[in-house]
């Protein structure tokens, strides 16, 4: 049995995703970025996320699972902050970002995290920053920026084997091992 984590990358991202459409005006699409030959989104306003770093906020909290019949698990919990850049792209991202960056910041945004999965959460995100974006025809286009912070606590399992029943024995080490042989 290889180890398998709870909670992949991609979850992270739908869960984000999934609350960014919910808050935004119809027809602004999300989507992930550094994907290989995709083309920018075709509506005029959008919304990239790019993963820029993860930091752990604990150590590991290790439990353990005994099926009765082995292997069994060895579940190493950690928490992390997951460090994801927004670009808010197009005419109305300057409003679609004070939009992003103030509920993300409000308990609204702690709920809707809550339904989808109580493993991950919105922590903090700064304040939108207009940076200028030259799209393949070199023109300009507007475009905020907001590092959105959210944590996540995977559980990573790996196999552990368990004792139902030990065999205590009395060894005479003199006996068995003597001096000098």
């Amino acid at each position: 049995m290889t180890a398998s984590i709870s909670i992949l990358e991609d979850q992270v991202f739908a869960v984000l995703r999934g609350f960014l459409l919910g808050i935004l005006a119809s027809g602004v699409e999300v989507v992930k970025g550094q994907e290989n030959r995709v083309g920018e989104p075709e509506g005029d306003d959008y919304v990239v996320l790019t993963p820029l770093f993860r930091t752990r906020l604990s150590t590991n909290v290790t439990t353990y699972t005994d099926p009765g019949t082995n292997p069994g698990t060895r579940n190493s919990r950690a928490a992390f902050a997951f460090h994801i850049q927004l670009d808010v792209h197009g005419p109305n991202s300057g409003d679609n970002s004070t939009v992003i960056a103030t509920l993300f910041r409000d308990e609204y945004a702690v709920i809707q995290f809550n339904t989808e999965n109580p493993d991950i959460t919105p922590l903090y995100c700064d304040d939108p920053r207009q940076m200028p974006f030259i799209n393949g025809e070199n023109q300009y286009e507007d475009r905020w920026i907001i590092t959105a912070v959210i944590q996540y606590n995977p559980v990573t399992q790996t196999p552990q084997d368990f004792a139902d029943e030990l065999e205590v024995n009395i060894v005479s080490v003199d006996a068995a091992y003597p001096p000098g042989a």
